[in-house]
């Protein structure tokens, strides 16, 4: 089988939202498949782009606008003429095009169309501010046409429908994201200490990531003189504003640790997990701290509600907003010396829903995807 791969992604760094298809595309080419991947031109000196390039796969890359002055409803189509025969010529018997939110792809997608052949969506994050306006019809025709639609969370699957007018898209499934964790390990509690630490690993970008809820609700009265300390993982575009933040707000619970790779140590040191999000998908993050026996204080966006139980594996926003989560937290609180028990629940849960193997799970599907196809050409 011949699979081609698609990154639309355009942030200036390898996300969680690269994982999927390039954990997929390595699964792949160790089954004997020949793979082609196409990514964003900034990030073909990153490591794992550097690891599909020595594993045999054929990586290309493309820009991802023709200006900066243009919408991102104009993209260029990643390299014209020169990507349309490179992927011609490969001749995919499936192109996977991956995306960062509910659009990016529509482009590849036309393309896919053109050259007659079969194509999947991914789509890794949605939100109430991504309507299509005008280029409704764009949107329906490209999902309409692919032969799979994958998300990662049943609420942005559930938003995309309503966003494409109530087109029911029956060729969309759901599909696991893969964690960086093993689910054979789970860390121990952390030891006694004077302190409660709360950790939230994830990209410093508040529009996204809500760090500046956190912060604000750490300003208020109540949390100055608790025993607690926050733990800032990642790094991101507005570190300085956050820190800036952090210091004129003298908020001295906050600690800005920058990018770690061993997650597991992350929970090796920390009870809780804080995630203020504004929106997602399912936040890998989040699967990691439940795989490691940790409860959560999430908001209510994405599939974060779908696995953080209120009251039974965590704490629950129910909006991206400063008094919803100061109210959670609060909630968490009152309820701490319960956060091992609601950790363990959080393990348990994670059992019962989570495959241990989702990559695999995913090649898989995408194979039967293929060979359905053959046998129907």
């Amino acid at each position: 089988m011949r699979i081609a791969f698609v990154s639309t992604m355009n942030g200036p760094s390898w996300g969680g939202s690269e994982e999927l298809w390039s954990q997929a595309a390595l699964h792949l080419k160790k089954r004997g498949h020949e793979v082609f991947a196409s990514v964003i031109s900034w990030i073909r000196d990153c490591d794992k782009i550097v690891e599909l390039a020595n594993s045999g796969i054929q990586v290309e890359t493309h820009s991802p606008f023709l200006s900066r002055a243009r919408s991102r409803w104009q993209n260029l189509k990643y390299g014209g003429p020169k990507y349309y025969h490179r992927l011609k010529e490969f001749n995919p018997d499936l192109i996977i095009i991956s995306q960062g939110h509910n659009s990016g792809g529509f482009e590849w997608a036309k393309v896919a169309r053109e050259i007659s052949k079969p194509y999947a969506l991914v789509v890794h994050c949605n939100g109430d501010q991504w309507w299509f306006g005008e280029h409704l019809p764009t949107a329906i025709e490209s999902y309409t046409a692919a032969q799979s639609v994958f998300c990662v969370a049943q609420k942005n699957l559930d938003l995309l429908r309503l966003q494409l007018g109530g087109e029911p898209l029956p060729n969309a499934e759901i599909v696991w994201n893969p964690f960086n964790v093993s689910p054979q390990i789970r860390p121990d509690w952390p030891k006694d200490s004077n302190e409660w630490r709360m950790a939230c690993p994830a990209r410093l970008f508040p529009a996204a990531k809500g760090q500046d809820l956190l912060l604000r609700t750490l300003a208020m009265p109540q949390w100055r003189d608790r025993p607690v300390l926050v733990n800032l993982y990642g790094s991101g575009p507005d570190e300085q504003a956050l820190r800036r933040v952090a210091e004129q707000q003298h908020i001295s619970k906050a600690r800005f640790c920058g990018h770690v790779s061993e997650i597991l140590k992350i929970w090796q040191e920390n009870h809780l997990l804080l995630l203020p999000s504004r929106y997602e998908g399912l936040p890998i993050v989040l699967v990691d701290a439940m795989w490691c026996g940790r409860p959560a204080v999430v908001t209510d966006v994405g599939d974060n509600a779908r696995m953080c139980v209120n009251g039974e594996t965590g704490f629950v926003a129910s909006a991206p907003t400063l008094g919803s989560f100061s109210d959670a937290l609060e909630r968490a609180w009152e309820k701490r010396e319960d956060w091992r028990q609601l950790g363990l629940a959080a393990r348990r849960r994670a059992e019962e829903m989570i495959p241990r193997d989702p990559i695999s799970v995913f090649c898989d599907r995408l194979e039967a995807s293929v060979s359905h196809s053959l046998q129907n050409c």
